[in-house]
């Protein structure tokens, strides 16, 4: 199997998870304009971006529930705005990983026109991934090659307008041989390296066709055992990203400083001062009075 290129990599990732409807005071690309260089100073080089994309909010504010993949929610701005915004943090010496959902929709997509792009149950109608229960979105089917292939479209999209990689969100749901087909297709787009990302170091480490993955292990152990969890980061050698906090963390309301008192800062510290790729985040798209900026806490 061969090794994650991010182990490779003379400096380690600093992330930070960024949703753009939390990133400025009115909630928009134009308005988070200066945020790059702002991150950028702040010490991280990889800015990991929540979906931006075109949702219908009366039926969910997830930015998960996507209507239309190629086109940017009205109240964020607009692609071209999208673009702009990842010049300016290509400027500031960031790399940028849009969070890509491509395993499940809003049953609102406009792809809905096509019937045989979603899975159905034995009554012919749709439903959400199996096991979830993710009442807001339906689950695609990945064995319709129409399907595969507009999914391809909206990656090689995205790619053209200048990110520079995604995280396949629920990954483990779509078959091995559709991410490996996406997977070539971006890297023949390019000569430069890609960010590509799933979640779970077990499932990433059958699947060494991605670059890294987020750790949930290691989240998992620190919320039972701070020195397992140091020892766990200090043994860590592959490309691992290790997180304290992401939008899945913060939803009663609380920052990572709220809900962790007692040991937050000091694991933070302990990663800060590691070699290992890290991530953290203050954007909570189901808390409206969000802790976004790191900037209230530095």
């Amino acid at each position: 199997m061969r090794a994650f290129f991010m182990i490779e990599m003379k400096t380690p990732l600093r992330i930070l998870e960024v949703s753009i409807p939390h990133a400025s005071p009115d909630g928009t690309l134009r308005g988070a304009m200066k945020l790059p260089q702002t991150i950028a100073s702040a010490g991280f080089n990889t800015v990991f971006v929540l979906p931006w994309m075109k949702i219908n909010q009366s039926l969910s504010a997830s930015p998960y529930a996507v209507i239309d993949h190629l086109t940017v929610h009205e109240t964020i701005g607009t692609v071209e705005d999208a673009m702009e915004w990842i010049e300016r943090c290509h400027a500031a010496g960031l790399r940028v990983v849009l969070d890509m959902p491509l395993n499940h929709t809003s049953p609102m997509h406009h792809w809905a026109s096509n019937p045989q792009w979603f899975l159905r149950d034995a009554a012919g109608m749709t439903h959400p991934p199996a096991g979830t229960t993710w009442n807001d979105v339906v689950q695609l089917n990945h064995h319709c090659a129409e399907l595969v292939q507009a999914c391809e479209e909206v990656l090689l999209y995205w790619l053209k307008v200048g990110v520079d990689g995604f995280r396949f969100d629920a990954a483990s749901f779509i078959p091995d041989a559709v991410l490996i087909r996406w997977i070539e297709r971006l890297r023949q787009q390019t000569t430069v390296p890609l960010l590509l990302w799933c979640d779970g170091s077990e499932y990433a480490r059958q699947r060494p066709f991605f670059d890294g993955y987020l750790n949930h292990e290691a989240f998992q152990l620190a919320k039972h055992s701070m020195v397992e969890w140091e020892e766990h980061v200090r043994l860590s050698e592959d490309s691992g990203i290790f997180y304290l906090s992401s939008h899945d963390t913060l939803q009663n309301c609380c920052s990572p400083m709220d809900e962790w008192p007692e040991h937050y800062e000091a694991m933070k510290m302990h990663l800060e001062r590691s070699a290992q790729h890290w991530l953290l985040s203050w954007s909570d798209w189901q808390n409206p009075q969000s802790y976004y900026s790191f900037l209230l806490h530095s």
